[in-house]
């Protein structure tokens, strides 16, 4: 066997088929690059060999757009020809019998080739590649290969066009009266004029003549031309030619070789606008000695080029250009015009052809789709469509044959809903828009037969909608633009759906739970078990999405099972799959101090600063009286709040307080805490404040009601309220009257009333006798009077 080569394939196999649409051909032994004597072994060395190159070309990067398409369209007909009946591509004997089978029909379509391209191009004896793609085109079923060998018997090779002057490089004046002056002078061309008669001669890249002219078509050729006739009697056109031409070459700078081609081609191209057929063109050329070749290329050049009206296209070679171009009732229309017996005959054979080939594969489409084979139908449809493109029923036939059904259709639970996936067909597009439609209890059977979840280009949808408990069916229909859906692909699931995003946290010395579930969930099922053990502990559920596990020991390894109940329409329970969650005791790690405790008092209130350790973002302060057992206060507060609030405020009471300051970081088995940190702040003194409300009267004595209120108990405490008279306010009780003495009780708001005088202005303050009370005095306006 030889060895497959890649380079050789594409170069050989690959690239003629660029570009071309519709079926390709088939030559299957030269698509597979399989050998008639090859083996089985062989073969299926080969078939690997050649899927492999297959895929990675049609997926290359480094390819042009035309050449993976080749490749993709191979991947489909491979993809058909393995699903096809009665198929054996993995025997020899499949392959040989297919071959020998194709052979005959192959022969008749070169045959056939032959005669068409005999009496299009056969005078011409050139064809070139944009008129060849046609004709392959037509015989779409024959290899490279064999439309090769068809050109080889018929005699016509392949020649692109080459680009002629369109200009003379001259005055169109000039160059009128030059051509008028040839003519007169019984010449044929310029290198007649300059040279005398010539055998053959070539124009198109170079000039070269046999015999050869050294001086060829320069100036140096037109003056020894002007001394030539000038020791010659009579001609006076072609002395007048040669002047216009001296006068080109010198002050015009006109390239001589173009000149010379223009003034050959001139008489071509009008005759190619009058519609002269390309036997009279080359018949013109040939008279002026053109190298023949040259000729048939000059032809079929100008017969290429754009801009000029086209010669009248009559006959056999109208009905194939029609057939080339998917024409096929215009082609049967043409026939009646065709006079010429041979002509009628080859152009009623190649229509006829045209037309079973088009019948063919419309009763393929009928028969792939009846089989449900969708892709097939539309391939074998779509080929006779672009076969016969000015048949409005084959175009409206194509349009309602749907496209296959989708692939791999998997309905499986996801998360509290129903992940519905599959997979596109070859004959799916960009185009292409998928439907998913759900219903209870079955596959829905079209595409209105349910509820529609999801309706776009994606191949993947979650139906977060669907309701629990019961057994659901989803179909996916496919259609293409403006196309019928197609027959449904479906999948069958019980969405019983288990818990999901389930946590374990350790609180407090609880173990907590959470998850997610379907709304529809009756309840969720929790149980416990200890490792080692087989024992499970039933854990009551907070609700239907949480648990709290006070009794658990949270230094011990343990699995929590959570199982979802739902249920089902005849009102019986089903479990959902038990979703286990682990919980596994770790040692917290052991943090270190906070540092620099300290401690401002504000009154009541103190302002605590420390030092933070390295990482610790949150703290504990505890407060308590140090003569009591019982804890005061508590408060956790992060590190962004100290911070924000300059410190750490507490409310600790007027007396004695001790402080402690934990630091905290959150663990698995609750949290980690540091050794705290104590400080002691003795108690701020006592604060004795009160306030004077004067009452006044007409007539009688005037009192005044003092209230005085202690922030702590004072026990035994003198009181002294002084009047003194004047403008200067008394600072002890001998600077004033004392209007009243008495030792109590300081706590609750103690009342006092007082006579005032009449005489103003003058002076009503207090004065208390206890050691390390502090006397807070009301604004001045209470006790001045004036």
């Amino acid at each position: 066997m030889q060895p497959f080569d890649p380079k050789v394939y594409e170069r050989e196999v690959v690239r003629p088929l660029r570009g071309r649409s519709g079926r390709l051909p088939d030559d299957l032994l030269t698509r597979y690059a399989v050998e008639p004597g090859f083996s089985d072994a062989e073969l299926a060395q080969r078939l690997t060999q050649i899927r492999s190159h297959w895929n990675k070309s049609a997926q290359s990067t480094a390819k042009s757009s035309f050449t993976t398409s080749v490749y993709k369209a191979f991947l489909r007909e491979d993809e058909e020809l393995r699903r096809a009946p009665g198929n054996e591509m993995s025997s020899m004997s499949w392959w040989r019998s297919r071959n020998d089978a194709r052979a005959g029909a192959s022969q008749a379509q070169v045959d056939e080739l032959v005669v068409m391209l005999k009496a299009n191009f056969g005078e011409l004896g050139l064809i070139t590649p944009g008129q060849l793609e046609a004709m392959r085109e037509t015989f779409g079923q024959l290899a490279p290969a064999e439309v090769d060998r068809a050109l080889t018997k018929a005699g016509v090779r392949t020649a692109p066009p080459t680009e002629l002057p369109k200009t003379s490089g001259l005055p169109d004046t000039l160059f009128r009266r030059l051509k008028a002056l040839l003519g007169d002078a019984e010449i044929t061309g310029i290198p007649e004029l300059l040279h005398g008669k010539l055998d053959s001669y070539k124009l198109l890249a170079d000039f070269e003549s046999s015999p050869p002219k050294p001086a060829g078509l320069t100036a140096k050729a037109v003056q020894q031309a002007i001394e030539r006739e000038n020791r010659r009697s009579g001609n006076q056109p072609a002395r007048e030619a040669l002047g216009l031409l001296n006068t080109a070459a010198g002050k015009e700078g006109a390239d001589l070789r173009l000149l010379a081609l223009y003034h050959l081609l001139d008489d071509v191209r009008r005759l190619r606008e009058n519609g002269a057929p390309a036997g009279a063109l080359l018949r013109v050329l040939g008279r002026s000695s053109l190298d023949a070749d040259e000729a048939r290329l000059a032809v079929i050049s100008v017969l290429s080029e754009t801009g000029s009206a086209a010669p009248a296209v009559t006959g056999l070679q109208k009905v194939t250009e029609l057939l080339a171009a998917g024409n096929l009732i215009a082609a049967q229309q043409t026939l009646a015009a065709i006079t010429d017996t041979d002509e009628a005959a080859a152009a009623k054979a190649a229509v006829d052809r045209h037309a079973q080939q088009v019948r063919d594969l419309r009763e393929a489409a009928d028969r792939a789709l009846r089989s449900g084979a969708e892709a097939e139908a539309r391939r074998q449809l779509g080929e006779a469509a672009r076969l016969a493109a000015d048949d409005d029923a084959i175009a409206a036939e194509l349009r309602r044959i749907p496209l296959s059904p989708v692939d791999a259709v998997t309905a499986q639970p996801e998360g509290v809903g129903v992940r519905v996936s599959w997979r596109a067909k070859p004959d799916h597009d960009d185009a292409t828009r998928y439907r998913v439609v759900r219903r209870a209890g079955r596959t829905p059977g079209d595409a209105d037969d349910g509820d529609v979840v999801a309706e776009g280009a994606e191949t993947v949808v979650v139906d977060a909608a669907v309701a629990a408990g019961g057994s659901v069916g989803y179909a996916v229909f496919a259609a293409g633009a403006g196309g019928a859906w197609s027959r449904p692909a479906g999948a069958v699931v019980d969405v019983v759906p288990p818990v999901h995003k389930a946590r374990l946290a350790v609180r407090t010395g609880a173990v907590e739970g959470s998850w997610v579930v379907h709304r529809d969930v009756v309840g969720v099922d929790v149980r416990r078990r200890r490792d080692g053990e087989s024992d499970d502990v039933v854990v009551p559920a907070n609700g239907s999405t949480a648990f709290r596990d006070s009794t658990v020991d949270v230094d011990g390894d343990y699995t929590y099972l959570l199982t979802a109940r739902y249920r089902r329409p005849d009102g019986s329970e089903v479990a959902a799959e038990t979703v286990p969650v682990r919980h596994t005791a770790r040692v917290a790690a052991t943090l270190p101090p906070v540092t620099s405790l300290d401690a401002r008092r504000f009154g009541r209130e103190l302002v605590l600063s420390w030092v933070w350790p390295g990482g610790v973002r949150m703290a504990e302060v505890t407060w308590a009286d140090p003569a009591a057992d019982a804890e005061a206060g508590r408060v956790r507060l992060t590190r962004q709040q100290y911070q924000a609030g300059g410190g750490c405020r507490i409310d600790a009471g007027p007396g004695d307080v001790r402080v402690q300051v934990s630091a905290i970081a959150s663990a698995d088995n609750g949290e980690s805490r540091s050794d705290p940190v104590a400080l002691v702040l003795p108690g701020a003194p006592p604060q004795v404040s009160y306030r004077i409300e004067r009452q006044n009267r007409l007539f009688g004595t005037s009192t005044a009601r003092i209230v005085v209120t202690a922030d702590q108990p004072v026990p035994h405490c003198t009181v002294l309220v002084v009047v003194a008279p004047g403008r200067v306010m008394p600072l002890k009780p001998d600077d004033g009257q004392v209007v009243h003495r008495d030792v109590h009780d300081l706590g609750d708001p103690l009342e006092l009333t007082v006579e005032l005088p009449r005489r103003k202005p003058y002076w009503l303050r207090c004065f208390v006798n206890a050691p390390g009370v502090q006397l807070i005095d009301p604004p001045i306006s209470q006790l001045k009077v004036s």
